[in-house]
């Protein structure tokens, strides 16, 4: 039989649990361990893996196991080996040592080791095993299910609505105000601006999934349509947006995932009125020449491919299109902790259920980017910087226009 570290996934299906099991009893305790964080098992299997650790605790990766199994060892040239055997296995009967799936989140989040808890036989410090079920769902309403208990109901980005409608105070929207929001998301940060300024508000979003799941909330809430949700498309953003419609355009954490920033800053400037003020926050880098393992981490981890600038070429790239950059604010010190509390509450929500494959699945693809953010936020390379730009008075603007202003 081959090597359970490299057979394929249809063989693993395949598998008969007897066949699992002996597979498992010639693999080192630490195989063992990356084999069950990194194959999907199914029902069966991760029953018969959680039997076999149970009759074979030598087996398990945790520092309290390699201490019982050396003093097993030690004992047993003293003692008759057939006493020690009942001990053990009745201890591991009433504490099997699983580990909880909120556990595991947390630990891979906080980048520790995952020892087995190790309490008395009698505590109930946790909730009973909670079971992955394996189903064929929609992979879609996942993430749409995975985004929301991270940061809210019909939201989609840390800090929620209250954070969308704190970027505008600046501008000082009021009911003639006319705004654009570019990343609506699903669309709570939108309608939550429209109803506290009364301004006519028009939502957009760039992810597909987001926009087409928005605009549906957006229907049922009856918000249209005052505030309802359209996909944008970035390179198409010129033909999207009005010219000169809008006193307020806010969007946030997209100009670094754009190819050509200096195109879509042309659409967005066209679409200003004179006067207009342009309000996002994106992710920068501290210094271009200094980046290290957790930015070039994070640039692997985005679904787009990022190409982040720093606040100075902003700034020049800003002023090449007339724009007057007011305010650049480092809001790296309330971004984090918005992240962490969003994933805190996803940890919770985790403690009790029953929850599916394809959920898991969403959850850590989900967790993943927002993981890789998040260091790179804290290791200072990259941060989360607020931009308020505004939109000079002159002739029509275009990149070959001369920039003189009458």
């Amino acid at each position: 039989m081959s090597s359970l570290a490299t057979i394929s996934s249809g063989e693993l299906r395949n598998m008969s649990e007897r066949e699992l099991a002996e597979g498992l009893a010639a693999m080192s305790p630490t195989a063992i361990d990356r084999f069950r964080r990194m194959r999907r098992l199914s029902t069966g299997h991760s029953q018969a893996l959680n039997s076999f650790l149970r009759q074979n605790p030598e087996k398990r990766l945790t520092a309290a196991n390699n201490k019982s199994t050396n003093a097993k060892s030690v004992k047993a040239k003293t003692k008759s080996p057939i006493k020690p055997k009942p001990v053990v296995r009745k201890k591991k009967m009433e504490d099997d040592g699983y580990v909880q799936l909120w556990m595991r989140m947390r630990a891979w989040w906080d980048g520790v080791e995952l020892d087995q808890p190790d309490r008395a036989p009698d505590a109930e410090a946790f909730p009973k095993q909670m079971d992955i079920d394996i189903d064929a769902g929609d992979e879609t309403n996942y993430r749409l299910q995975v985004i929301q208990q991270l940061w809210g109901e019909a939201t989609s980005l840390p800090g929620g609505k209250k954070f969308a409608l704190n970027l505008l105070k600046a501008a000082k929207p009021t009911k003639t105000t006319v705004i654009a929001d570019l990343t609506s998301g699903l669309g709570a940060g939108t309608w939550h601006i429209a109803e506290t300024t009364d301004a006519t508000v028009n939502g957009f979003e760039i992810d597909k999934e987001l926009a087409k799941e928005g605009q549906r909330l957006s229907q049922a809430d009856e918000q249209s349509p005052r505030a309802s949700i359209s996909h944008l498309d970035m390179e198409q953003i010129g033909a999207s947006l009005n010219k000169e419609q809008y006193d307020i355009i806010v969007a946030r954490d997209f100009l670094y995932a754009v190819k050509d920033r200096k195109e879509v800053l042309t659409g967005i400037a066209d679409a200003l009125k004179p006067g207009g003020s342009l309000i996002f926050t994106d992710f920068c880098l501290a210094d271009r020449n200094t980046e290290k393992t957790d930015v070039l981490a994070w640039r692997e981890a985005e679904p787009q491919k990022p190409s982040p600038g720093t606040i100075d070429e902003y700034r020049d790239l800003f002023g090449s299109l007339r724009f007057e950059v007011r305010t650049a604010d480092d809001i790296t010190a309330t971004y984090i902790p918005s992240i962490q509390a969003g994933w805190k509450s996803i940890v919770e929500s985790l403690k009790t259920g029953s929850h599916s494959r394809g959920y898991v699945d969403s959850l850590m693809e989900e967790g993943k980017v927002w993981l890789s953010r998040s260091k790179a936020l804290e290791s200072g390379q990259l941060r989360a910087i607020q931009f308020r730009a505004i939109m000079q008075k002159g002739p029509k603007r275009s990149i070959t226009d001369s920039m003189s202003i009458d």
